[in-house]
């Protein structure tokens, strides 16, 4: 290397002066002056600790600013055990980036972990979604003709969410007429929603096996009944026939499904 850019790239650069000292701290001073400034206190522990009381006082906000030389000799600190200003804003930009980087990656792993980790019931809780009546209300009277007394009132206890009285009420029913579809669609609905999930099941598959209005979105509520007795197998089983068959809930199997 020459011997004067040697000399030119490691000679100490000259302390602030007074005039240098007020641009930096107000903000006046150009892009050539800061960075001088700046690779001078990077070097210099004593200018850069008179920054730093410069800017705690507030004195360079003011016109009174003393001879710089006479405050840098009031630092009570020794020169060589003062401590040097570190003035790398990209360097601290990198690492703020990488601690970002760092969190948005551990969030979605915990996040992802989290939905992986769902048991039965949770993923129950989460999607299970109440069926609404949508009995014709034709068939929803008792003094209707050729609808049973007890499946009236049946429906009426479902729709006010009485479940344990609609569940009753809906299996009397049955004994006068055990194949009757909606009948045993919202007796399996009924239990379900009271935690008698056996019987749910028993009702539910009669009515998924058959061929009437309610057969697929009774495949649906099975689905739910493995998720609360804990079966997931049986359930994703269950949700992939429901994708690749059905006509209904595909949507809402595919969600279950990926958070299985």
């Amino acid at each position: 290397m020459d011997g004067n850019l040697r000399q030119q790239i490691f000679r100490p650069t000259a302390c602030i002066s007074h005039e240098e000292l007020r641009q930096y701290l107000s903000g006046h001073m150009s892009r050539e002056g800061q960075r001088r400034v700046e690779n001078h206190l990077l070097d210099c522990p004593l200018c850069s600790d008179a920054v730093e009381g410069c800017e705690e006082s507030g004195n360079h906000l003011t016109d009174d600013l003393e001879d710089f030389e006479a405050f840098s000799k009031k630092l009570s600190m020794p020169s060589h055990t003062a401590k040097v200003r570190q003035l790398q804003p990209m360097g601290y930009l990198r690492q703020a980036v990488a601690i970002a980087a760092v969190l948005v990656v551990g969030a979605v792993a915990y996040f992802s972990f989290f939905n992986k980790s769902l048991d039965g019931p949770a993923l129950y809780a989460k999607h299970y979604m109440p069926y609404q009546n949508d009995v014709p209300v034709a068939m929803r009277h008792a003094n209707a003709p050729d609808v049973d007394p007890n499946f009236a009132q049946a429906i009426t206890a479902y729709s006010v969410g009485n479940f344990t009285q609609a569940s009753m009420l809906f299996e009397r029913a049955l004994l006068q007429q055990p194949n009757h579809e909606a009948t045993l669609f919202f007796a399996g609905l009924s239990n379900l929603e009271i935690g008698n999930v056996d019987k749910a099941k028993t009702y539910l598959g009669q009515v998924a096996n058959g061929k009437g209005i309610y057969a697929k979105k009774a495949g649906w509520y099975l689905v739910m009944c493995d998720l609360k007795a804990g079966n997931k197998a049986a359930a994703a089983a269950k949700l992939d026939k429901i994708i690749q068959t059905s006509e209904i809930m595909v949507n809402e199997a595919k969600s279950l499904r990926d958070d299985m």
